[in-house]
């Protein structure tokens, strides 16, 4: 059985990933998991302390994927499609990449989940800067920060349209033929 604090920042996530992290609140998730608000506080005093705890949990889960999709795709333009095709699952559950939901609410967080949805992103980037200079690419460094810029805005579209081939055709230019 999951424990409560689980349930929390799961039911957190995924309505930060469909709502945006300002677009519920204790009471929601309170109702939704069948626990009293005070349970919520008894592990997030405040809600910071929820999207500091989501943030840091979604880095550790994104470096935990980076490595498994290094280990299972010899090339790196593998593993830039295993990234693209991950996060093209988002779209399965109608969900958004949570960093990125934070990232559009960014004057709206403190300034320490703001620290942490940056450093997620700078995480990211070093993780597809390796990928193309890996691959022997001129210009990593403006390719990271592109395919990164791409991806995420390639979401929103995708997430819009209600087609994820848009993410493919948007990042195309960024892997080898």
């Amino acid at each position: 059985m999951t424990d409560t604090k689980t349930k929390i920042l799961d039911l957190a996530e995924s309505l930060t990933q469909t709502r945006g992290f300002n677009g519920f609140s204790y009471i929601d998730l309170a109702n939704e998991i069948g626990i009293k608000t005070a349970s919520i506080h008894y592990h997030f005093k405040l809600k910071d302390d929820l999207a500091a705890a989501l943030v840091e949990r979604l880095r550790e889960q994104h470096a935990l994927g980076f490595a498994a999709m290094e280990a299972a795709n010899e090339t790196p333009e593998g593993r830039l499609q295993a990234a693209i095709d991950y996060f093209k699952g988002y779209l399965a559950k109608e969900e958004f990449c949570m960093c990125g939901m934070m990232a559009a609410e960014l004057q709206s967080v403190s300034p320490r989940v703001a620290s942490l949805v940056k450093a997620y992103f700078r995480d990211f980037e070093a993780w597809l800067y390796k990928q193309f200079e890996l691959a022997g690419r001129e210009n990593a460094d403006e390719l990271a920060i592109g395919f990164l810029s791409t991806l995420e805005g390639s979401l929103l579209i995708a997430r819009l349209t209600g087609d994820a081939d848009v993410i493919s055709k948007a990042l195309k230019g960024y892997l080898k033929e």
